[in-house]
């Protein structure tokens, strides 16, 4: 198993392939229309401007420059609302489906602002929705019995002696298992999880 030690991230920074950007657009776009759905009177507008979001991404990316932890979820956050506002002005309308403009309004400002609770919220579903994908993406990168050692100890909390006993390997495998694909995970993920407790 070959692995680059460079995060997905730095690896659209610097010197992006075609599957690195594919990589981006299968774990993010999900999410970010997932919450354009929510945004009052933009629901049939979603999938579009999701990929309009991405686009910004990928022509800005190359510039962000991570600053503390959760600096990148909190730009693309930026990115999102930014495009919003720009697509309601290129359009010379504010969405209708009978809410005020200030309902909308308040909404991309609560998700603007990165200590309202709708911003916290951001910042969970993203590192909740971005380790799921990830999680996806690296698993055929390991065995089986290497995965479901992973699974059941890391993620499912069971002591590393039962799941041992239970997959009849050895209690230091199932550590071992954990470590390598956290290590993996790492590699990957980058700062896109930069802010997530260890499992």
């Amino acid at each position: 198993m070959s692995i680059t030690s460079l995060s997905l991230l730095e690896r659209l920074k610097q010197e992006p392939s075609t599957a690195d950007w594919q990589r981006l657009h299968k774990v993010y776009q999900p999410l970010i229309r997932e919450w354009l759905r929510r945004i009052p009177g933009l629901r049939d507008e979603a999938d579009d401007l999701s990929q309009e979001v991405l686009i910004v991404v990928f022509r800005e990316i190359a510039g962000f420059e991570r600053q503390r932890e959760g600096s990148f979820r909190a730009w693309l956050r930026r990115v999102t609302v930014n495009r919003i506002r720009t697509h309601w002005r290129q359009v010379a309308r504010r969405p209708l489906v009978g809410l005020e403009g200030s309902d909308t309004d308040d909404f991309l400002g609560r998700l603007e602002d990165p200590s309202s609770d709708l911003a916290a919220e951001w910042d969970r579903e993203h590192d909740r929705h971005v380790f799921a994908r990830l999680l996806a993406q690296v698993q055929p990168d390991f065995q089986p019995e290497t995965w479901e050692a992973f699974r059941r100890f890391a993620l499912d909390g069971l002591p590393a002696a039962k799941v041992a006993s239970e997959l009849g390997i050895s209690e230091n495998a199932v550590i071992l298992a954990k470590a390598r694909i956290l290590k993996r995970l790492r590699e990957e993920a980058g700062v896109l999880l930069d802010e997530r407790e260890s499992v």
